[in-house]
């Protein structure tokens, strides 16, 4: 697919994911302007890092990123204090959960922060639109014989390698969507692929414990870790 078809697909998902937000704020403002203002505002942050994050992978498109050597914790502690306003709408718990010696990791921060807080928000949205119960989100790190697993993993929703295949080939077309999420966050899946891409990390299903989801594989800092 050319890059212009992939900018007109997601751009045109992007557009149909953030009707429902806007729907929600004009609904609440109806009903109570006064009462619902903190909803208000997490709703719309969500709305504007989707709208961010897709102007991100425009500008990032006519340039190459510069990879900086980072710890994998950092970045995870950012993303569960970025997303933990958005998983108190859902009823959602987030954890994190660090395994292994913290190895320094090569990334470029604001697209890996980005990438795992679209990640977690997608698949909050999901959960709350097939499931119930106890739901939580771990933002896990572990070793591997290459590297270093970054991701997101939950209880609820199990995400296949074949999902994020599809993902790639629709990039959200507005009448279809990842079948493992469903309609709800199939938009900031493709916008989080797409980042993964620019990062040369993509993204794969992987498992972390018990737990599905979804992450990249990073490749270890050999400078930081000297350092260190």
């Amino acid at each position: 697919m050319r890059q212009e078809d992939q900018t007109d697909t997601l751009f045109t998902a992007l557009a149909e994911q953030l009707k429902t937000p806007l729907l929600q704020i004009a609904r609440l403002s109806e009903l109570s302007p006064t009462h619902d203002m903190a909803r208000i505002s997490v709703i719309s942050e969500h709305a504007l890092r989707l709208v961010d994050a897709y102007t991100q992978t425009q500008v990032q498109a006519q340039t190459k990123l510069l990879l900086e050597p980072l710890t994998s914790s950092s970045v995870l502690y950012d993303v569960a204090n970025a997303l933990q306003p958005f998983a108190k709408q859902y009823d959602y718990t987030i954890e994190t959960d660090l395994r292994g010696k913290n190895v320094p990791v090569m990334a470029h921060r604001a697209s890996l922060r980005l990438m795992l807080t679209l990640l977690g928000a997608s698949i909050i949205e999901a959960d709350n639109a097939a499931g119930s119960g106890h739901r939580y989100l771990i933002l896990g790190t572990h070793r591997s014989a290459k590297g270093t697993i970054v991701g997101v993993f939950s209880n609820q929703v199990s995400l296949s390698q074949k999902a994020l295949q599809l993902t790639r080939q629709l990039h959200g077309k507005a009448a279809q969507s990842v079948p493992s999420l469903g309609q709800a966050g199939g938009a900031g899946l493709a916008i989080a692929d797409r980042l993964s891409e620019q990062l040369a990390a993509p993204l794969r299903a992987y498992r972390h414990q018990s737990l599905y989801g979804i992450g990249s594989l990073l490749l270890p800092s050999r400078q930081l870790q000297l350092v260190i």
